[in-house]
């Protein structure tokens, strides 16, 4: 009798889940279930050497109806691109972005729009979603220093400044992973890897980093050998599912 009571006893302290707040599901329109859910915040790096395909990706994912377009209102798109203006890949992004992009890092913007999203929130407005897209900011986001640190903390607190379910979404687009801070590369919630990286060392990193969750070094460096078959693939890592996924590019799973 004394043992059930205990058994009784336990079982009161297992943890059960949140109860979701009624407008949860009511999100602006289904996704794949491939794709990142941004109704949950992504934070996605894209990592691939130059004139590999990153800004075609992140292309494609504002602008085309299979993935967010249109998913974000347009006032709230905002592009940080050295190149944002005289990238013909961007072109059209740049059309209808236009009056949100910059081609120079500053802590000022993210911090206007931590303010902005604070403000919407706060005023009960019906659509508080955003993006901020960050492309090829080399040498902006030191591993160590204060600079640009405002986009390193953004990155661990963005899910905060929308209200539920709307959809919000941080893209970092680099050469190197490792030009990736720390905090940043462990808030990811989903790794797209270039097949076209030829820097055995850079996969070395990547491999150590990754290999565990994904069935070990050898399953890892199959699935990076199949990436690398066809040009401009990815191997896109789903580090927020549980347990994790892995496809070739967004179509054929992989793990």
């Amino acid at each position: 009798m004394e043992t059930r009571s205990k058994s009784a006893d336990i079982e009161k302290l297992k943890i059960v889940p949140i109860q979701e707040e009624e407008d949860e599901g009511k999100v602006k329109r289904p996704l794949h279930p491939h794709l990142p859910n941004v109704y949950k915040g992504q934070l996605i790096c894209i990592v691939a050497p130059i004139r590999s395909g990153k800004s075609v990706v992140w292309n494609n994912m504002l602008l085309s109806d299979n993935f967010y377009n249109d998913l974000f209102p347009q006032d709230s798109v905002h592009i940080i691109s050295n190149t944002i203006r005289s990238d013909s890949t961007a072109r059209f992004a740049y059309q209808k972005y236009k009056n949100n992009c910059s081609d120079i890092y500053s802590d000022k913007i993210i911090k206007d729009i931590i303010k902005r999203q604070k403000a919407k929130i706060e005023n009960k407005e019906k659509d508080t979603g955003f993006c901020v897209v960050l492309d090829d900011l080399l040498g902006q986001f030191p591993k160590n220093g204060r600079k640009g640190m405002a986009a390193i903390n953004f990155s661990t607190r963005f899910r905060h400044y929308v209200s539920k379910p709307d959809p919000c979404l941080i893209i970092y687009s680099t050469q190197r992973y490792y030009d990736l801070n720390k905090v940043v590369r462990n808030n990811c919630t989903s790794l797209l890897i270039s097949g076209n990286i030829k820097s055995q060392k850079e996969l070395e990193q990547i491999t150590l980093d990754f290999a565990d969750t994904f069935g070990g070094v050898d399953k890892f460096n199959e699935m990076m050998n199949e990436v690398k078959k066809e040009p401009y693939s990815w191997l896109y890592l789903r580090l927020d599912k549980n347990p994790p996924e892995a496809y070739l590019n967004f179509q054929k799973r992989l793990f």
